[in-house]
């Protein structure tokens, strides 16, 4: 079950939630709290909590008590159809079972709801595996840009969005 997190809602556990889902790519790929201090694998409750206080919506997949999952959707600044899709997280022990494609689903779905046509995530472009399954989700590359603060380049992707999400 997917729920909306509340301001009361324990970021601790959620920050948790993400360190532990995003380990392994910061592993695999060389990421450390130095070279990448902004990577979710190293996001502190503070942090965290204060993006969502910025107005990130956070949203956690829970099966029975266990918040496996993890989706951040923002509306874009510039551009009213445009909608930021932001720390997809499953945990290593709940991977392979459909939660992600549901937070995608389910991220598309609040979006619509919310007036946006497009959906977009950045990730890293090195990460191919994450890409095509990305692309499964119907998401198409725009755009590979490099950015002073991140150690890799960034894969940008949009998914265009219909009504009957």
């Amino acid at each position: 079950m997917i729920k909306k997190v509340k301001p009361h809602d324990n970021f601790h556990a959620l920050a948790q939630l993400l360190r532990e889902s995003y380990a392994d790519v910061a592993r695999d790929f060389g990421l450390t709290r130095e070279n990448c201090p902004t990577n979710s694998a190293f996001i502190s409750d503070e942090t965290l909590k204060i993006q969502f206080e910025e107005g990130r919506e956070y949203f956690y997949f829970e099966d029975g008590h266990q918040k496996c999952g993890f989706i951040a959707i923002e509306p874009s600044k510039y551009d009213a159809g445009l909608f930021y899709i932001e720390k997809v997280a499953v945990h290593p022990d709940s991977r392979h079972k459909g939660i992600g494609r549901q937070l995608i689903d389910f991220a598309a779905k609040q979006i619509t709801e919310r007036g946006g046509q497009r959906a977009s995530i950045g990730l890293m472009n090195a990460n191919r595996i994450l890409k095509d399954w990305y692309k499964g989700q119907g998401f198409c590359q725009t755009e590979v840009k490099n950015f002073a603060h991140l150690p890799f380049e960034v894969c940008l992707m949009e998914k265009v969005l219909s009504d009957n999400q």
